[in-house]
């Protein structure tokens, strides 16, 4: 006979409701109709806050991370990380924070469209992700000239595919999701398979006979072919490898560190982050990045006028002791020593620690520094990517994070292989939602292309200035509020480019006009 869980009772400032098995306090709230305050439902925010006056609640991530001293004294606890254990009473300010749309009007929450149910292509085009990084193995191990020639397609089918193939409107309703968190577990074995052949193509010899037996197997030379590849093509691979490292490894770790609720997509996130040496980043990310988005607070935010070499520098160490600072906040608040197992950087940098010594094993000092230098490409691609997604644009940190604080774009081939990445604008609008069911959010600002091709404009700072600068001014007109545009005058007269000088000179000169005629 099957044993029925049964769930608890929560009362929300007297008001009883109902929390099945395994919910939240804040999902139980909001599918019962109450009107309970919440942003980014990730723990990332500490919008949820609410005192537990009586009951045992078990929170899915640390409350150190958001709460202070003061808050977790006086039993506050974060609604959208915290699972009761028993029937619980909470006391909170209730009424939800005023919705606002993309232009940044205020407008009533529209409510969902009825979706499609998905397909079968609708599940096997997330293989794409999985296809490109099979393909990238091969040129690895081919060696030789072929190492070059699958830097160049791969980066060509991105570019000229997103150009062709047009916008992916659609979300379908996925009906077994299983599958596709299945899709982001299977990066593990697959970026260490691609880092493995990286490694394996500069040792000195053939560890664990990989070579020979793949010769025999396939009647392809791979031992020869390691031997002829020559300098040119060793950069290729690792410039190869490192965008390998940054697509398959940290853009899946990202969709799996804010998984709170699963255990198991945390730990294969924070592995996954050790290829690129930056487990850092699954904490500073999700309690840094997503609570501080496009202000001056935000190491990840990169200001006008910003060289993305200058961002790759300063946001890699201003997010580090930013990881470093909530981390021994966290520990601080719990009573917990810094250097200690209970430190997640510490913890962190010990498994990156464990991949470089694997790397040793395969391919000695070389193997070591080469996949180092991987890693670190991989590192950078990160920083690349954070530039191009915030890059210029503004927000108060007291305001609610809105569709409008991210470019987005809806680039079928970016969409489809990068996890749905591209639709940044809702991911960062509501941090808990599955990549599946991100929506495209066609009136969110907007990059300039695909993300491969927007990565490549970044390398050139001067056409990326010249492409940009436009897109900034509308930004300002059609989608910042009225505070905001003082922010975007403020930073345009900062950023040293001369479109946007002149842009806050007469903003400002028009508001001294107009204060002059009102008086």
């Amino acid at each position: 006979m099957a044993v029925i869980k049964e769930g608890t009772a929560a009362h929300i400032n007297g008001q009883r409701i109902d929390v099945a098995p395994g919910e939240t306090l804040l999902q139980a709230a909001l599918r019962q109709g109450i009107a309970f305050p919440n942003r980014c439902r990730v723990g990332a925010c500490g919008t949820c806050k609410c005192r537990l006056a009586e009951g045992q609640v078990r929170a899915l991530t640390p409350p150190g991370y958001l709460l202070d001293d003061d808050q977790i004294k006086r039993g506050y606890i974060l609604a959208c990380q915290s699972v009761p254990r028993s029937d619980i009473s909470i006391e909170v300010a209730l009424g939800a924070p005023a919705a606002t749309s993309a232009t940044g009007k205020i407008a009533a929450p529209a409510p969902e469209a009825p979706r499609e149910p998905a397909g079968f292509w609708d599940y096997a085009k997330y293989f794409g992700f999985h296809l490109v990084g099979l393909s990238a193995t091969v040129a690895l191990l081919a060696g030789g000239g072929w190492i070059t020639a699958g830097l160049l397609a791969i980066v060509s089918f991105y570019i000229l595919g997103d150009a062709v193939s047009g916008n992916d409107l659609r979300t379908p309703r996925y009906g077994r999701p299983a599958l596709l968190t299945g899709h982001l577990w299977l990066a593990l074995p697959l970026v260490s398979l691609i880092s493995f052949a990286a490694v394996w193509g500069v040792s000195a010899g053939d560890p664990l006979g990989f070579g020979a037996w793949l010769t025999s197997w396939t009647g392809y030379d791979v031992i020869a072919a390691r031997e002829a590849t020559t300098l040119g093509h060793h950069v290729s691979a690792v410039i190869l490898t490192g965008l390998m490292i940054g697509m398959i490894g940290t853009i899946t770790a990202h969709e799996l560190m804010h998984r709170t609720w699963d255990k198991v997509s945390l730990l294969i996130g924070r592995w996954l982050m050790a290829f690129s040496l930056d487990t850092s980043f699954t904490i500073e990310h999700v309690y840094g990045h997503h609570r501080y988005v496009s202000t001056t607070v935000d190491p990840a935010t990169a200001p006008r006028g910003r060289s993305v070499y200058a961002h790759i520098a300063i946001s890699t160490v201003k997010s580090n002791a930013s990881a470093w600072h909530i981390e021994c906040g966290r520990l601080r608040r719990q009573g917990l020593p810094v250097w200690s197992v209970h430190n997640a950087v510490l913890r962190g940098w010990a498994m990156s620690a464990v991949v470089l010594a694997l790397a040793w094993a395969v391919g000695g000092a070389v193997g070591l520094a080469f996949f180092a230098a991987c890693g670190l490409m991989g590192k950078a691609l990160l920083e690349v990517v954070n530039y191009m997604e915030h890059y210029g644009i503004v927000r108060d940190p007291a305001a609610a994070v809105q569709p409008r604080h991210s470019w987005n774009t809806n680039r079928r081939i970016s969409s489809w292989t990068l996890f749905n990445l591209s639709r940044h604008s809702h991911h960062h609008a509501q941090g808990d939602v599955p990549y599946q069911d991100l929506k495209p959010m066609a009136d969110a600002p907007m990059m300039i292309g695909g993300y491969l091709t927007v990565m490549v404009l970044t390398l050139l700072p001067p056409l990326w200035h010249a492409l940009m600068t436009p897109r900034l001014l509308a930004w300002d007109r059609d989608f910042a509020d009225p505070g905001e545009r003082t922010l975007a005058r403020e930073a345009n007269a900062a950023s040293g480019i001369a479109a946007l000088v002149r842009a806050a000179n007469q903003s400002s000169r028009g508001q001294l006009e107009a204060s002059s005629v009102s008086r």
